[in-house]
């Protein structure tokens, strides 16, 4: 069962001794869903050990190892789950069991993780070491990749995830407030629009987002590509903006755990399925911050062979809709001037990106 985050589970953390980790199986690829998670030492599946995205199971039991593939760990340690290469799943999956380091940090030797799957874990390890450290997980970390005893092991339930369970419990909006970028000084424009136009036209986005880029900017907005900075320097920039513009995209829950309760952030949808307002729903509840969704989004354009939008998908956006939205948001000058966006422009960007992507777009109806 989905866990209820709407009360306290401060007591919702097994303690087990002589647990097996166990990664998923090599040689499978990104799976959806994976066998792998915590086992007792009799066999036993620790349903906490088990991450939720939604409804569904991210990780479901996994087989006992045999004997001699297991290796061993010795000292204590706290399970954080699956340790996800992609930033957005990182920033909500990976972060899951965070909640529990400070009421456990004087008993724990370090953290373990297990690979998402099987490509390179330590250095998606690497990559993300530092990035924890300023989310207030100091300690020695592990990305797991062989079968595991672990000599003592904590396992915490999870207390944040996607749809949801995305405002999360209150344990962990109280970690993420005390420490989440906060050896990380504010620097940058108080005005920031969250860009994607820099990423391969491949990744998605919103049509003519070049054109809202140039409008944002003649109203002093400076336009951020957050691909092109560190994670500090991420961190830096949401801290010190005062107004946020952007597409529904993974860099909103970053700023969700590091803002605070003086910003204004505008959420442009660029797919259907509501994640604007899973975005808006995760700011207000972290920092109280003003959070707002314009229902802009009138159609999606897809790859002509495919059934529906997805994340490589391009949202067609009503301007007018939007520009209405963002100055009642007060986030746009009443007296901004604002572009027409017409069937010739909607043309013109379709042009450009099946040119840039080698394939034929089409308007998918129901988006």
């Amino acid at each position: 069962m989905t866990p209820d985050l709407n009360e306290r589970i401060a007591d919702k953390i097994d303690y087990l001794e002589r647990a097996i980790v166990v990664p998923p199986a090599k040689g499978l690829g990104n799976q959806s869903v994976q066998k792998s998670g915590v086992l007792t030492a009799g066999g036993e599946h620790v349903v906490n050990s088990i991450t939720w995205r939604g409804t569904s199971q991210v990780s479901v039991r996994p087989a006992m190892p045999s004997a001699e593939s297991i290796q061993e760990l010795a000292g204590t340690h706290l399970f954080l789950g699956p340790l996800f290469g992609h930033f957005g799943h990182f920033l909500v999956e990976s972060i899951c069991r965070i909640w529990a380091v400070d009421q456990l940090r004087d008993k724990i030797d370090g953290v373990v993780y297990v690979p998402k799957f099987q490509n390179r874990p330590e250095h998606v390890a690497s990559v993300y070491r530092p990035f924890l450290e300023e989310l207030g997980v100091d300690l020695p970390m592990r990305n797991l990749d062989e079968p595991t005893r672990v000599e003592s092991l904590y396992v915490p339930q999870q207390g944040f995830g996607m749809f949801q369970m995305i405002e999360g419990a209150p344990e962990f909006r109280e970690f993420v407030r005390r420490h989440a970028g906060k050896r990380v000084e504010a620097k940058g424009p108080e005005k920031i629009y969250i860009s994607r136009s820099g990423l391969p036209p491949v990744r998605g986005s919103i049509l003519c987002e070049r054109m809202l880029e140039a409008a944002l900017e003649a109203d002093g907005y400076v336009v951020f590509h957050p691909q092109k900075h560190s994670h500090a320097e991420q961190i830096a920039a949401y801290k010190a903006a005062r107004q946020i513009v952007s597409v529904d995209c993974s860099p909103l829950h970053l700023l969700a755990l590091v803002g605070d309760s003086g910003q204004n952030v505008g959420i442009i949808a660029r797919r259907g399925g509501g994640l604007d307002q899973y975005f808006a729903r995760q700011i207000r509840a972290f920092q109280e911050a003003k959070a707002h969704t314009f229902g802009g989004l009138c159609g999606n354009w897809i790859e002509k062979s495919s059934h529906r939008p997805d994340r490589t998908s391009w949202g067609q956006v009503d301007f007018d809709v939007l520009g209405r939205g963002l100055k009642d948001a007060g986030l746009l000058s009443p007296d901004a001037s604002w572009p027409v966006i017409g069937p010739d422009e909607i043309a013109q960007e379709i042009a450009r990106l099946e040119a840039a992507l080698g394939i034929e777009m089409r308007r998918f109806e129901d988006g």
